[in-house]
């Protein structure tokens, strides 16, 4: 069954994938310039540097995956559902990236930029609650295209024991006292005096006579003479 068109609002999209790609942006620059200053500096262990560049990745990645919907959307060719596991898959990261500046502020770190943090997972969040409610709707108008009939244990059954449906239903036939008993069967309705003055055929008492009876009515009676 071919899935219902949705209709993707541009005003809900292209904001906040302009916000996003742009936060994007800013976050792998300022992770790019940390990683040279980190690299410089001989003091800064390796797997130090393996942690910001794993970082940077997963920015990537998510920038990517954003990149992915604008081409897939200008093509008209975006999927709910492929809409659905990319903001999942947006939010679970940057949930995780807030859950990682918590416990760094409990353990003493700074604070400053948490805000930023908070900023960055709210616009994944309205963006994941949009596609949620897209995928409801698309499955409730796959319902309605699915809809079956109740079964109504007054209708007739089939040939198999089915429910007969409407435009299945067999012809309405005539009461069994109105039903032809022979292929002789004759028509017994009373027709008027008119209807039989105005008939094609002419009754059975005008039908022609042979022999005496007929020259009787025909010539009349013959003189004695004659005989």
């Amino acid at each position: 069954m071919a899935q219902p068109n949705i209709i993707w609002k541009k005003r809900i999209l292209i904001p906040f994938w302009v916000i996003r790609i742009l936060c994007m942006l800013f976050i792998i620059a300022v992770y790019a310039l940390a990683l040279k200053v980190i690299s410089d500096d001989p003091d800064i262990d390796a797997p130090a540097i393996g942690v910001v560049v794993l970082f940077m990745l997963l920015i990537i990645a998510v920038l990517l995956m954003d990149v992915l919907s604008i081409i897939l959307f200008l093509r008209d060719s975006l999927n709910v559902k492929t809409f659905l596991i990319i903001n999942v898959l947006q939010t679970t990261f940057w949930f995780v990236v807030l859950i990682l500046d918590l416990v760094a502020i409990a353990r003493g770190g700074n604070a400053a930029g948490i805000a930023f943090t908070v900023f960055v997972l709210l616009t994944f969040v309205a963006l994941l609650i949009y596609g949620s409610v897209q995928f409801r709707r698309q499955r409730k108008q796959n319902k309605l295209g699915q809809y079956a009939p109740t079964h109504n244990p007054a209708a007739p059954a089939g040939p198999h024991g089915q429910p007969l449906m409407y435009g299945n239903m067999p012809a309405p036939q005539p009461p069994a006292y109105q039903r032809p008993t022979s292929p002789y069967h004759q028509d017994t309705s009373y027709n008027s005096p008119a209807h039989e003055m105005h008939t094609p055929y002419p009754p059975q008492y005008q039908n022609h006579n042979h022999g005496a009876a007929a020259e009787f009515y025909q010539g009349g009676v013959k003189p004695a003479s004659m005989v």
